[in-house]
């Protein structure tokens, strides 16, 4: 199943806030607050996944840690997201990153199993595990003192997920930070 991705030109931010930030598809994202096309949005599906996420609430923060093992240690690095456990047409997370290395590029990925739900309704493969499968679904800049705060809207194919989410370092493409498998469900 193809699945929608993410719009690339979108990659880099230096705001400590970018925003919140609607995903329809590659090459199809607004940036709310920021892009009067938001207003414009005349497809009635976009327009219905759009109101949903202005109107919506999250669940309680969950801390972000460094990866035990096959990641890297950043000393200071942290952070939290925020999501909604169910959520009409994709995924709506926001995120709080601190400590990290200041106007750096990192990379946002959700990351399956194959023994888990959702795996096969992401993008790639993992190479040398062609049967797990993840999602960069964002490449961002942190601002001057090495944070970053967003809230994605991330448009994709409806079924119930349980992934993990991973802030990656496009120089070596370690794992700075992650969660580990957390579910919801795109209705």
């Amino acid at each position: 199943m193809k699945i929608l991705l993410i719009m690339t030109s979108l990659q880099l931010s230096t705001a400590l806030f970018a925003g919140d930030i609607v995903v329809f598809a590659k090459g199809d994202s607004l940036v709310l607050g920021t892009n009067a096309a938001a207003a414009e949005v005349k497809d009635p599906a976009k327009a219905s996944f759009l109101a949903a996420f202005k109107a919506s609430a999250f669940a309680r923060p969950e801390k972000l840690s460094s990866l035990p093992d096959g990641g890297r240690e950043v000393p200071g690095a942290g952070g939290e997201i925020q999501y909604h456990r169910s959520f009409r047409g994709g995924l709506v997370i926001e995120m709080k990153l601190e400590g990290l290395t200041p106007n750096h590029n990192y990379i946002f990925t959700l990351n399956g199993n194959p023994t888990r739900a959702g795996n096969d309704n992401l993008t790639e493969h993992v190479p040398g595990n062609e049967k797990e499968k993840y999602y960069d679904f964002q490449t961002t800049t942190t601002d001057a003192n090495g944070r970053y705060h967003a809230t994605f809207g991330i448009v994709l194919p409806a079924g119930p997920y349980d992934v993990r989410f991973y802030v990656k370092d496009t120089t070596d493409f370690k794992i700075i930070l992650y969660h580990d498998f957390f579910q919801f469900t795109v209705e």
